[in-house]
């Protein structure tokens, strides 16, 4: 078990290094092919992808079990990988992408769906702890190592890198997995999945697209929205006549399910809140390079990672999991109003302690939620119950994200517009896209002024998003405090 244990770590750790290990890159890429048209595309196609195919691995692994699909998955992203790095354009590259993303999906949700099945649940919690520190270690890592190779290598390294550690678990996965394979005659729900698929990446564009390409009040995003509560509706219409749906209606009925994937939604909006909004900060705001502001996130990977290990083994040794979200979500308050009362004149010595103890708080919610599903999920739907967690993820990391940044595009015209000129206020863009560079290019006046109005508006976001994580709270509250033995109590 050791072997496959550290095998799923290493997938886990390239499927989240490669959700941003691009950003770094992404320019030197599109100047090289020439395809800075489709910059956008080259995000949103992986991530798209990596969305839809979540929930039909899970359904999958229900029906037919675990261990072809993640052969099939590691196999899928590591062709990705090779067939990236190889792009000889844009358009070859967001194809390849998506082959990529097609892996990533089963990455995410069947390593869960593997631990569940290979370790007891009383041991989950520590091993749960561990692939918390691995995910929150790839994604922060991923912009830095980007950075690395495409100076000193080339872009193409960055997809390059995934083979050797990736045929590596993909060997010892083969060998060492053995798991078997179950039967099912129940039909596939291809229309729920069809239309999760359509409201996964109608809600990806959403936060894309919203306030950087468009603006929120454009009929584009309107649309966007709108098709996003028509799909809802038809794809919770459609599951409850669905015979073997690929989200089972049942789940919900289990109240530590429903209450844990809301609390994943709080928490998500909130982990993509300060992780978009810090480096934001830092960079406008404090006049930080990016290089040295991507350096600052580290602090982050060292709380995240103490406290998933020794927060694991808490929850492994007293077989309880609520303690840990609800500590977690209850000291999420506390840090928003950390970030918030930041100014351009803030030390770096406390940005980086509001960091740390960000890291420790994130630890104590993220995984510890997954635990709270899976604890409480019949076994037959395990699959489906941890996709539904990993898709309130994303929920949370997308469209909780969007209500939020186009609250900030809202505030920071207002904002501009009462500290600059007229003239001056338009050439500033909402979406606080202007570039560092552009930013000391102006009079030290203005300058200042700028600074002064996102320092602001970035405040206004922490302080919006601290009612989220009382509701975090409430809900981690509301989750049933099972003791995770073999035999826990499934609620109905």
């Amino acid at each position: 078990m050791r072997i496959v244990v550290i095998a799923m770590m290493i997938c886990s750790a390239l499927g989240s290094l490669d959700l941003t290990i691009v950003s770094t890159a992404a320019p030197t890429i599109v100047g090289q092919l020439d395809g800075v048209q489709y910059l956008s595309l080259l995000f949103t196609t992986y991530i798209i992808v990596a969305g839809v195919t979540t929930p039909l691995y899970g359904k999958l692994a229900d029906l037919y079990g675990t261990r072809r699909l993640y052969i099939f998955a590691i196999s899928a992203f590591l062709v990705g990988s090779v067939l990236s790095g190889a792009a000889q354009s844009m358009i070859q590259l967001i194809v390849f992408r998506a082959v990529q993303g097609v892996g990533a999906g089963g990455l995410s949700v069947l390593t869960m769906t593997v631990v569940a099945e290979i370790v007891p649940l009383r041991e989950r919690g520590k091993f749960m702890g561990m692939f918390g520190a691995v995910l929150g270690v790839g994604a922060i890592a991923g912009p830095l190592l980007g950075g690395i190779l495409t100076d000193q290598l080339s872009w193409r390294w960055i997809f390059y890198i995934n083979l050797p550690l990736g045929l590596i678990a993909l060997v010892a996965i083969v060998r060492e997995l053995k798991l078997p394979p179950k039967k099912s005659t129940a039909p596939i729900d291809y229309a729920g999945f069809f239309l999760l698929a359509a409201l996964i990446a109608d809600i990806t564009l959403l936060a894309s697209w919203g306030g950087a390409q468009y603006a929120w009040s454009s009929p584009i995003i309107i649309a966007l929205a709108a098709g996003a509560m028509v799909l809802v509706a038809l794809f919770v219409m459609r599951e409850l006549r669905a015979p073997e749906p690929i989200m089972p209606p049942r789940l919900f009925r289990i109240p530590s399910i429903t209450f844990a994937c809301l609390a994943n939604v709080m928490v998500h909006t909130w982990v993509t809140v300060i992780g978009t909004f810090v480096p934001l900060f830092i960079q406008l705001a404090m006049g930080i390079s990016a290089f040295n502001s991507g350096l600052l996130q580290l602090p982050i990977v060292f709380g995240l990672m103490v406290v998933s290990i020794v927060g694991g083994g808490l929850i492994t040794k007293w077989r309880r999991y609520k303690w840990s979200p609800v500590l977690g979500s209850a000291l999420a308050v506390p840090s928003l109003l950390l970030f918030a009362t930041m100014t351009p004149d803030t030390s770096l010595w406390l940005v980086v302690t509001y960091m740390v103890f960000f890291g420790l708080t994130v630890g104590l919610c993220m995984q510890p939620l997954m635990v709270a599903i899976q604890a409480t999920a019949p076994e037959r739907d395990m699959g489906s119950a941890t996709a539904t967690g990993a898709f309130s993820q994303r929920i949370g990391g997308s469209l909780g994200f969007a209500a939020l940044a186009a609250l900030f595009s809202i505030r920071l015209s207002a904002e501009l517009s009462q500290r600059l000129p007229a003239g001056t206020a338009a050439r500033i863009p909402s979406d606080g896209s202007i570039s560092p560079m552009d930013l000391r290019a102006l009079p030290a006046d203005l300058r200042a002024a700028v600074e002064l109005a996102f320092a602001h508006t970035i405040r206004s976001v922490f302080l919006w998003t601290i009612p989220l994580m009382v509701l975090a709270l409430v809900f981690s509250l509301m989750l049933k405090d099972v003791r995770i033995d073999e035999g826990v109590e499934i609620e109905v």
